[in-house]
C-alpha cells in the first residue's frame, strides 16, 4: 500500500540509473471499478513530461526507474476518462455515494493489483494532513488510536475537472443511482462548472430529475452556463410545469431559444402554461393527465394506460372529456381496476366533480385540495374544458415554502 502524498518528489530514474526528474503526478483510467494507472507526470526542472506507465520498470516509495534511457523516452498525451490525481483529485471536493455528500480529499491509498498500480482508497482524515506537512510519524501515531478516515474508492465519484484547457468526461454511474434530491444538494454545493459537468453526464431522465429538485436560483444558472441542446432536451423532459416556471425565470431571449429547442409536443405544452399567470391555477397546472372519453371500456382504458406509461403522479385520477374536451366525469385508478372489463367509463366515473378555474389563486388552489382531501384537482377554462390539474404535492408547496423562502436569502443569498 501507498499513500499517494507520500509518493510525489521521489526520484525517477532511466535504465541507467541517471535521475530524469522527479514524479509530479499520476495519471489514472476511470474505465474500472479501482482506477489504474496509466501514466506519470516527470518534472525537470520547469518542464513537464507525461509519460505511459508501461516505461515503468519498478515502482517504489523511494524512487521508480524506468525501462529505458532518457534520450528515448517519448511523450504521451492523455485521454478520455483519465485523471491526474494530483490535479483533479487531491484537495478536491469528490462524491461520497453512500453518504450522499460532497467530501475534500486529503490524500490517495493505491495498492499493487495484477501487476499495476490501482486507487483504492480516499483519505479524508486528518492524519493525512499531518502527512503531507511532513509530520509522517505522527500521522502513524495517529492512526494506532484513532480509526483512519478512509474510504473504499468504489463508494466515491469524482466530480470533473480540465487540465491545459482538455475537458475530462467523467461519467458518474454512481452518481446516478442516488436519489435526484441527493444528487440536487450536491450538485448544489458544487462550482457552478462542475454543476454543469455532472448534470450533462446524467442520463435525460435523471438529470431532468434532478433539475426540478435544484433550488431555482442554481437552475437558471445551470441552464444559462449549459450548452443549449442539453439544456432543451432536460427542459423536454421535466415536468410541463416545472419547465414553465425554469424559463419564466430565464431571460427572454435565452428563453426562445430554447423553447424553440425543445421537442415539439413539450414546447407546445409549456408555451401554453406560460400563457397563464403565475400565481394562478393555469400557472401552477401541469399538462401532463391522462384523458379518457366516456364511451370506452375500462379493459381498452386499461390498456391505454399501459400504451401511455403516465407518470405515478398523474394516474391518481382517470378524467373524462366529451368529443370536445369539456371535463364530464372522473375516476380513481381503484374504480377502474375493480370495474368489469365490459363496463363502460360512463358507468363507474364520478359525475359531481370538484374542479378549479385557470385563474383562481393559489389559495383557492390549496383550500380546494385540502377541504375535499384530494391527491390532485383538474383546471378548466370558461367553456369548461379541462385544461390541466394540479397534483397535491404542488398545492402543498403553495402552502409550505412561504417560510421556508423568507430563510433561503440568508442561506443562498
Amino acid at each position: 500500500m501507498f499513500f499517494f502524498s507520500k509518493l510525489l518528489g521521489q526520484q525517477v530514474r532511466d535504465s541507467r540509473s541517471q535521475i530524469v526528474g522527479t514524479l509530479d503526478d499520476i495519471v489514472v483510467s476511470l474505465q474500472r471499478k479501482y482506477p489504474s494507472a496509466t501514466k506519470l507526470v516527470v518534472k525537470s526542472g520547469r518542464r513537464k513530461m507525461l509519460l505511459p506507465w508501461e516505461l515503468v520498470r519498478s515502482f517504489e516509495e523511494s524512487q521508480t526507474l524506468l525501462r529505458l534511457p532518457a534520450a528515448e523516452l517519448k511523450e504521451v498525451q492523455p485521454v478520455e476518462n483519465e485523471i491526474f490525481l494530483a490535479g483533479d483529485i487531491m484537495d478536491k471536493q469528490i462524491v461520497d455515494t453512500e453518504g450522499h455528500k460532497l467530501i475534500r480529499v486529503n490524500d490517495l491509498q493505491l495498492a499493487r493489483a495484477n501487476g499495476s498500480l490501482r486507487v483504492v482508497g480516499v483519505d479524508i482524515g486528518g492524519g493525512a494532513i499531518m502527512r503531507r506537512l511532513g509530520f509522517s510519524r505522527i500521522a502513524d501515531r495517529l492512526s494506532r488510536r484513532v480509526q483512519p478516515h478512509l474510504l473504499d474508492w468504489k463508494t466515491v465519484e469524482p466530480v470533473g475537472g480540465e487540465l491545459e484547457g482538455m475537458k475530462l468526461k467523467v461519467t458518474h454511474d454512481k452518481l446516478a443511482l442516488l436519489h435526484p434530491a441527493d444528487i440536487a444538494d450536491i450538485a448544489n454545493e458544487l462550482s457552478p462548472e462542475e454543476r454543469v459537468a455532472v448534470v450533462e453526464s446524467l442520463e435525460d431522465e435523471v438529470a431532468a430529475d434532478t433539475v426540478e429538485e435544484m433550488h431555482p436560483n442554481f437552475q437558471v444558472t445551470l441552464l444559462n452556463d449549459m450548452e443549449e441542446k442539453k439544456a432543451a432536451v432536460i427542459l423536454s423532459n421535466m415536468d410541463p410545469d416545472d419547465a414553465a416556471d425554469l424559463l419564466a425565470d430565464l431571460p427572454e431571449e435565452k428563453a426562445a431559444a430554447l423553447l424553440a429547442s425543445m421537442r415539439r409536443k413539450e414546447a407546445r405544452d409549456v408555451k401554453q402554461l406560460l400563457s397563464y399567470e403565475e400565481d394562478t391555477a393555469g400557472g401552477i397546472m401541469t399538462t401532463e393527465y391522462v384523458a379518457l372519453p366516456p364511451g370506452m371500456t375500462a379493459g381498452q382504458a386499461i390498456n391505454r394506460l399501459r400504451e401511455l406509461e403516465p407518470n405515478a403522479e398523474t394516474i391518481y385520477y382517470l378524467y373524462v372529456v366529451d368529443r370536445d374536451g369539456h371535463l364530464v366525469g372522473v375516476l380513481s385508478l381503484r374504480d377502474l381496476i375493480l370495474a368489469s372489463r365490459e363496463q363502460k367509463i360512463e358507468e363507474v366515473m364520478e359525475r359531481s366533480l370538484i374542479s378549479v378555474h385557470t385563474d383562481a389563486s393559489q389559495d383557492d388552489v390549496a383550500q380546494a385540495v385540502a377541504k375535499y382531501n384530494l391527491l390532485a384537482v383538474p383546471v378548466i377554462d370558461e367553456e369548461h374544458k379541462l385544461r390541466g390539474i394540479i397534483t397535491v404535492d404542488d398545492a402543498i408547496d403553495l402552502i409550505l415554502p412561504l417560510k421556508w423562502k423568507k430563510r433561503l436569502p440568508k442561506i443562498f443569498g
